[in-house]
């Protein structure tokens, strides 16, 4: 799917709402409410949601604070939120869900990405033999991370 407009948003959200053990997310910028909700109602229906965030584009530099609204709901909800500041960007965005299925591509979680960005999309589903290789990458980046303490 594509962006503005065309489906990249609603894509994500898809491929959230299919998770039903393990949610693990990267993410540079994070401040979509549909991805949140989504990412809620995954905790709501028992999946374990984990997010690694860029901490100086979410937390250090969130003017407008959608960020941290963003990652104190979840936060507060009982999903995993950790910042990560070991690099000068955190510039991955993807999702890996249940240990098969992963989604990426340059689409930031944000509402910029999709309504005002050109963006792009995909989701490789059951593809386990992928996910573990970024599984692989989202463990690396969860041990250089930090506990996020909501607002």
């Amino acid at each position: 799917a594509f962006s503005p407009n065309e489906g990249s948003e609603d894509l994500v959200v898809k491929a959230i709402d299919s998770g039903r053990t393990e949610i693990r997310v990267l993410a540079y910028s994070f401040t979509s409410a549909p991805i949140t909700q989504a990412l809620l109602r995954a905790k709501k229906r028992g999946v374990q949601v984990t997010l690694v965030v860029d901490q100086k584009s979410n937390v250090n530099e969130d003017r407008n604070n959608k960020s941290l609204a963003a990652l104190s709901a979840l936060a507060n909800a009982g999903c995993e939120v950790r910042t990560i500041s070991a690099y000068p960007i955190h510039h991955d965005k993807t999702i890996i869900i249940d240990q098969e299925t992963v989604e990426t591509g340059s689409f930031n979680f944000s509402q910029a990405a999709a309504h005002r960005n050109s963006e792009n999309v995909i989701v490789h589903w059951n593809n386990p033999k992928l996910a573990q290789v970024y599984l692989e990458h989202f463990e690396r980046n969860y041990r250089q991370s930090r506990s996020f303490t909501p607002r």
